[in-house]
């Protein structure tokens, strides 16, 4: 209880602070007793901090800014100090003119600093702008991380909501087919109505139990992996407020169809597929770079000792200054087979971009259809709304004065249940079909990104 306790706090606190530290999010962090109500806002900015394959990276980024900061270092002198120590075992031996002379002494001795650094070296130069290309890859599939983040988030969320205004429907149902119970059972006692027409009353009741309890659990499979989508312990204690109705009174002003830029110059998948075209063209550019002369510059400042003991020996010092040239001729054509290799990477790519951006617009102009569909329902299934929640008024009224049939109670009640469902279902449809436009058109989730 106390693990649980300190967790909840934590998740508590971790909200809390992104709210107050994030200009966009105006509303303050609601909680009722120990669960923590978020908005759709607070919970994309809790899984951008908290999902671990968003956090993989942005560490991915900071690691390949070391790498180019590692190849850059190539560009400046290399200072390096070294020594050597040998013992001679057996002295060589000259013989001349009947002598015979011992060379060499029992121990040599040296010590120094010895300093390179290339003056011209175009692979090294052609590496770090790869390097730096590198990294805007990484950025790009870091973007695209967070882009599908929120996008999974959004849809998670109006899942959660759709789960609860669907069950307070059929809550609702209930209860009004418990009235109409309480009604049949006072009719039948008084003489004014038949057992049927309780026992049809009572199975409308009974009926509708198992879809609030199948709804149930789906709010609660739902709030899960709104959890999990965000990163948190599953057994942090968290809901969502408001309903699916809420964001249909605005989001007719917040997407027009006619003004889409569908270029696609935004879309993740495609800036990332531009990024690794420049990626490979600038590794085909050090590949053609391996067929240039490389010059070196190196200094070295020394001191050697050499003798028979270890006392007495003078340390001479010396040192030299120098170029290195050095212009490869021939690899066995292994330089020229793997600029062929670059090449041929490169143009793959070119291919690969125009097969992707036409399943792009096609699953966008898919999209965009959904939508409209999905604006169509909207309206009929707020219009059929309107007309069952007439009709069963007419029935109940019918039904309390002895005309009507619960035959037709029930049937009205139905109705109505149905009719509300089908426009929570059209509303979450449409909220789907925008999440994933802008999924795929990539700019509408700018405050999340940058």
């Amino acid at each position: 209880m106390k693990t649980s306790s300190i967790a909840k706090k934590g998740a508590l606190a971790l909200i809390a602070m992104l709210s107050a530290n994030t200009a966009v999010c105006q509303e303050k962090l609601q909680t009722s007793g120990d669960t923590i109500h978020l908005t759709l806002d607070q919970a994309i900015r809790v899984a951008l901090d908290q999902n671990p394959t968003v956090v993989v990276d942005s560490m991915e980024v900071l690691r390949t800014n070391y790498v180019k900061k590692q190849t850059l270092g190539n560009l400046y002198p290399q200072l390096n100090f070294a020594g050597s120590y040998t013992y001679t075992i057996k002295k060589q031996t000259m013989s001349m003119s009947g002598m015979t002379i011992q060379v060499g002494s029992n121990h040599s001795m040296s010590a120094g600093f010895n300093a390179g650094m290339p003056l011209v070296n175009v692979p090294l130069w052609k590496s770090i702008k790869l390097t730096e290309e590198s990294i805007n890859a990484k950025r790009e599939t870091a973007r695209q991380t967070k882009i599908n983040m929120v996008s999974t988030i959004t849809e998670a969320y109006y899942q959660l909501l759709n789960a609860k205004d669907s069950y307070k429907v059929l809550e609702q149902g209930w209860k009004t087919a418990n009235e109409n119970l309480r009604i049949a059972r006072a009719r039948f006692k008084n003489g004014l109505g038949s057992e049927y027409d309780t026992i049809q009353a009572d199975v409308q009741v009974k009926s509708i139990e198992p879809s609030m309890i199948a709804t149930k659990r789906g709010i609660e499979l739902a709030t899960l992996n709104l959890k999990i989508q965000m990163g948190l312990p599953d057994d942090y204690p968290v809901t969502v407020d408001g309903s699916l109705e809420d964001y249909e009174k605005q989001m007719f002003s917040e997407i027009n169809l006619n003004d889409l830029d569908t270029t696609l110059n935004d879309n993740p998948v495609m800036r990332q597929l531009d990024v690794n075209t420049r990626l490979l063209e600038k590794q085909l550019a050090v590949t053609k770079a391996q067929w240039y002369p490389t010059l070196s510059l190196s200094a070295m400042y020394n001191w050697i000792a050499m003798g028979n003991d270890f006392t007495g020996n003078d340390w001479n010092p010396y040192s030299t200054v120098g170029l290195s040239l050095n212009f490869p001729l021939f690899q066995g054509g292994s330089r020229y087979y793997k600029q062929k290799e670059a090449e041929v990477q490169v143009n793959e790519m070119k291919y690969t971009k125009e097969d992707t951006k036409r399943k792009l617009k096609l699953g966008l102009q898919s999209s965009l259809n959904n939508l409209r569909v999905a604006l169509e329902t909207i309206n009929s299934t707020k219009a059929n709304v309107a007309s069952a929640q007439k009709g069963l008024s007419i029935a109940q009224k019918r039904f309390e004065v002895g005309s009507g049939t619960t035959l037709e109670l029930t049937s009205s009640e139905t109705a109505l249940t149905n009719a509300r469902l089908t426009h929570l279902q059209a509303i979450y449809d449409y909220i789907v079909a925008k999440n994933k436009v802008d999924e795929v058109l990539g700019n509408a989730y700018n405050q999340y990104i940058q």
